[in-house]
């Protein structure tokens, strides 16, 4: 089920993937293709002036022998001639002449490169009716202006974009005749087409992100199921290796009891086979210290048992450290040790086992003055990181430090350096550290001396 899921979740990413790169491959062409339209409208606006220029001055002959006494039929037909002939030059061009005096008319309209099948329209004068309106407009500011240059404006008529150049004809201000062109740069056609490419572009764009969506919530899913599971199978490990450790424990423990107890009773067989006044003090001593290496053994496993069941509550570290250190103010007194303290003022409290964090800062302070029989330093500083999800505990000695395979095995059950050591102080530590879902560490100092690190996340439960 899991590869099926995964599978899918690629496959999902491919499509992502795709309808991205189609949403920016059509926006792509959508831009390239204005880009040309651009262009191209530039390059027909120099038509437009050439083609205007032209057309007028080839109405010039025109303009001098007419007069308000020709008729609109003469004129129409004399002008639709000269416009069919120059624009015939220009494929797409159409155009005519504007007669500004009180007749207010077009005349001489043409489109020679535009081709109709059947039989030939009716003769026309005006431009198409979309434009007209623009195009009188041009042309009566055209015949008013001072010089001879053509006037070209460009713009959007419903759904088209033309480009309409006027040119005074002759010489007389105003001018009687204007002649005018137009170039259509974008018809129906061509919008209905940029307008499926931006529909296609934004479908694309909206289905990747519907997409984008449900793989997100689909890898949400997967993240807290892979979540549930990697807690799980740590709850597991961590319970595999409580039973690896309580084997090992078992197996060490029995190897400890042996030994006092064989003392014990050899010392009493002993007694059973001699006078009883071969019970001397010295005999009676080496048994009750037996007893009290086994008593020791037994409280030092019931701390393991009662430190899983310790009553959680709000803990404060530096007062638990201040605390400890009073209790070891004689001893550091006699073993010439000077104690330091650099506790963080804004350590925020965290919910935990006070009696348990007091029993570690206590034995690793313990270790760390059986490093310095001669007397040194013992550094106890705490802090917390920057975003106070964690505090930190250090507590370093200048001893003569530890190999670095010793301190590998150190926090192992019943491993210990000291002839009179149980084995079980360093291993109690890191099981409550752990318990408080924290870690503690081993690191060497330079010159010489060692630095116990424990690291405890703040949280409101455990």
């Amino acid at each position: 089920m899991p590869l099926v899921f995964h599978t899918s979740t690629f496959w999902q990413t491919i499509v992502v993937w795709l309808l991205f790169l189609s949403s920016i491959s059509t926006l792509f062409f959508n831009s390239v293709s204005y880009s040309r339209l651009r262009g191209q409208e530039l390059a027909i606006r120099e038509t437009a002036r050439t083609a205007g220029v032209q057309l007028a001055a080839a109405a010039v002959p025109v303009a001098a022998r007419s007069s308000s006494n020709n008729t609109a039929g003469d004129l129409n037909a004399e002008l639709e001639l000269i416009t069919r002939d120059i624009l015939s030059r220009y494929e797409g061009a159409e155009g005519g002449f504007y007669l500004s005096d009180a007749r207010d008319e077009f005349l001489g309209y043409a489109f020679p490169s535009e081709h109709h099948p059947g039989p030939r329209r009716d003769v026309r004068r005006d431009p198409p009716p979309k434009e007209e309106p623009y195009i009188r407009l041009q042309a009566k500011q055209t015949a008013g202006q001072e010089n001879s240059d053509p006037l070209i404006q460009s713009r959007d008529v419903g759904p088209s974009r033309v480009v309409v150049a006027t040119t005074p004809v002759g010489t007389d201000r105003p001018a009687r005749l204007v002649s005018w062109l137009m170039y259509r740069v974008t018809g129906p056609e061509q919008h209905r087409d940029q307008l499926n490419r931006y529909q296609v572009s934004t479908s694309l764009a909206l289905g990747g992100i519907v997409v984008s969506l449900l793989l997100t919530l689909s890898l949400r899913r997967t993240l807290q199921t892979e979540r549930s599971s990697r807690e799980r199978l740590r709850d597991e490990l961590r319970r595999s290796e409580h039973l690896a450790s309580l084997g090992l424990m078992v197996a060490q423990v029995a190897h400890e009891l042996r030994n006092p107890l064989a003392g014990i009773r050899s010392t009493v067989q002993l007694w059973q086979r001699l006078p009883a006044d071969s019970r001397t003090p010295e005999s009676l001593q080496a048994v009750i210290s037996a007893v009290d290496r086994l008593d020791a053994l037994l409280t030092n496993l019931l701390q393991f048992s009662r430190s899983e069941m310790a009553d959680r509550a709000d803990v404060d570290l530096n007062a638990v450290v201040r605390e400890t250190g009073q209790l070891l103010a004689v001893q550091l007194r006699e073993q010439h040790v000077q104690l330091t303290l650099v506790l963080d003022p804004q350590l925020p409290p965290f919910r935990g086992s006070a009696s348990g964090l007091r029993q570690v800062v206590l034995n690793l302070a313990t270790n760390a003055l059986q490093a310095m029989p001669g007397g040194g330093n013992l550094s106890c500083q705490t802090r917390s990181n920057p975003a106070g999800t964690e505090v930190e505990l250090e507590i370093t000695d200048t001893g003569q430090g530890i190999d670095p395979t010793t301190r590998a095995r150190l926090f192992e059950p019943f491993f210990t350096t000291r002839a009179a050591g149980t084995g079980l102080g360093l291993a109690l530590c890191r099981e409550i550290v752990m318990q408080h879902h924290g870690q503690i560490e081993l690191l060497p100092v330079e010159p010489h001396g060692t630095r116990c690190r424990v690291q405890l996340p703040v949280q409101t439960t455990l």
